[in-house]
């Protein structure tokens, strides 16, 4: 029993353990359901923190890529503004504002010299040749340049806007363009050479006043220059390209050129520059006062001390200032003179020496040329000699510029070939230089050295004169021409103008010298 008993419990034993071992795998294996559900639950947790980081992901890579563009967009339009800036700087130089007047007073004298060429052409095709008609259309030319720079100054001085008037200017070559295109009468070619003397009037005063105010505490005798380095480019190339457009497209041709050309003008003015009296405010403001000028300065002043109680002063009263009312006695003279001499000089050569149209035209081309040449190097003489020696030096100039005229004057009037008339044609234009440069500074350096408002005004009164001059004097030498002949004309009334002017500007000088006494 006792062995029996004792293998049961080692049987019970054995029992036990065999279930015990078969209840640890339930165990082991409910332990591992456990935990694989525990992994499944932690992995489905990474699983949607891993999607959640690459959402993440995504999104910083779209916002660092949104990001890269707006930084890009920004430093485009930070180099866009800067650009804009430096434009903007470049525009408002008054360097950029002498470069806008050289353009506009080269297409300024292109329109008024491209139907040079053409015009007796036109009239012969018209059927409407005849020397005084030809002679009416030339003078409304003058016509339209009086109207407009007696006006033009004083309006621009007024509105204190120089760019309005020089775009209408612009606009104005256009329009006449557009007339001669459509002219088949004789009243068209005139009012196609009025309204371009009436654009001529706007652009030619302004656009020299423009440099005038953009150099307020300089003399301009340089500036002036290099203006009338480009009017004689101007004058040089426009008989040539209007030649050459009406021999292949007629009159079709010269007029869409106008056309072009003022278009072209107009935007450059419009766009190019920026307003040059917000120019000259903004120099002026970088002077203390008055007394406070360069020594410089202060020696070109005038020695016509005044007292300005207004900045603004009346036409009339403007005209009536000494320094303005010679400058334009000299101005009316020598547009005279160059006026006559043009249309006197083609008939001369060509009844006298039978030569061509295309020698003849030598003339001009070389007076144009050695214009060119010694414009600028003239104009720096004037400066220094004025900067130097004070106002009073610039009589002096003057007086040497008009007794070298004179002389080349006679010269031409006694030549007895065309080789001695081709040749004081340089003599001519260069003493004219010394005439014309301090002249056309004069006004400028008057209105700067007193601060007065008028510069447009000062501008319109010089343009006005010549414009009268190259009215009554082409028709009068003509008829000079035909009653006296070109010698009597030439050698007598034109060469004894310049003294009478040469003599007006010594008296004035004395006068000057007497007062300091």
């Amino acid at each position: 029993m006792l062995l029996m008993g004792k293998s049961m419990s080692a049987a019970e034993m054995h029992h036990r353990g065999f279930v015990a071992r078969l209840t640890k795998p339930a165990e082991l294996m409910a332990t591992t359901m456990k935990l694989a559900r525990e992994l499944a639950s932690r992995s489905t947790t990474a699983m949607r923190a891993s999607r959640t980081l690459i959402r993440n992901q995504q999104y910083v890579d779209e916002l660092l890529r949104v990001n890269e563009v707006e930084m890009d967009e920004l430093y485009e339009r930070m180099i866009s503004d800067d650009a804009k800036q430096a434009i903007a700087r470049v525009f408002a130089l008054p360097t950029a504002v002498v470069a806008g007047a050289c353009v506009a007073q080269l297409i300024d004298n292109i329109t008024y010299t491209i139907s040079f060429a053409c015009l007796p052409h036109l009239f012969e095709d018209m059927k409407l040749a005849s020397e005084s008609k030809i002679g009416l259309v030339a003078a409304m030319f003058g016509v339209g340049g009086v109207l407009t720079s007696s006006l033009s100054g004083f309006i621009s001085d007024r509105l204190k806007s120089r760019k309005l008037p020089l775009v209408v200017g612009s606009v104005g070559y256009a329009v006449c363009g557009c007339v001669l295109f459509f002219s088949h009468k004789l009243w068209h070619l005139m009012l196609y050479r009025l309204l371009n003397g009436m654009a001529s009037g706007l652009v030619y005063p302004i656009s020299t006043a423009a440099v005038g105010d953009v150099y307020p505490h300089k003399l301009l005798g340089l500036q002036m220059a290099m203006l009338n380095m480009f009017n004689n480019a101007g004058y040089m190339i426009g008989p040539i390209v209007g030649g050459i457009v009406y021999d292949h497209a007629g009159v079709h041709g010269v007029s869409t050129v106008i056309m072009v050309i003022g278009s072209l003008l107009s935007l450059i003015l419009g766009f190019g520059i920026k307003e040059p009296l917000l120019i000259h405010d903004n120099l002026m403001e970088q002077v203390e006062v008055a007394s406070e000028l360069s020594s410089e300065k202060e020696k070109t002043i005038t020695e016509e001390i005044e007292i300005v109680e207004s900045k603004d002063i009346p036409l009339w009263k403007l005209v009536l200032k000494w320094r303005v009312l010679l400058a334009s006695i000299i101005t009316l003279s020598l547009g005279t003179l160059n006026s006559s001499l043009d249309n006197m000089l083609g008939i001369h050569v060509k009844d006298t020496f039978k030569v061509t149209s295309s020698k003849a035209g030598l003339l001009y081309v070389l007076n144009g040329g050695v214009s060119i040449l010694l414009s600028m190097p003239t104009g720096s003489a004037v400066d220094w000699i004025i900067g130097r020696h004070g106002e009073i030096a610039r009589g002096y100039i003057q007086i040497i510029g008009l007794l070298l005229t004179s002389g080349a004057v006679f010269t031409i009037g006694m030549s007895d070939s065309f080789a001695t008339i081709l040749g004081v044609e340089a003599w001519l234009a260069a003493s004219n230089l010394l005439v014309n440069i301090p002249v056309m500074s004069s006004f400028g350096d008057f209105v700067n050295s007193l601060r007065l408002n008028s510069m447009a005004q000062c501008y319109g009164i010089f343009n006005s004169f010549w414009s009268l001059s190259s009215t009554f004097a082409p028709p009068i030498a003509t008829w000079l021409y035909t009653r006296i002949g070109f010698r009597s004309t030439v050698c007598g009334l034109l060469s004894g103008l310049c003294i009478l002017c040469a003599c007006l500007i010594l008296g004035e000088t004395i006068w000057q010298i007497r007062k300091r006494i």
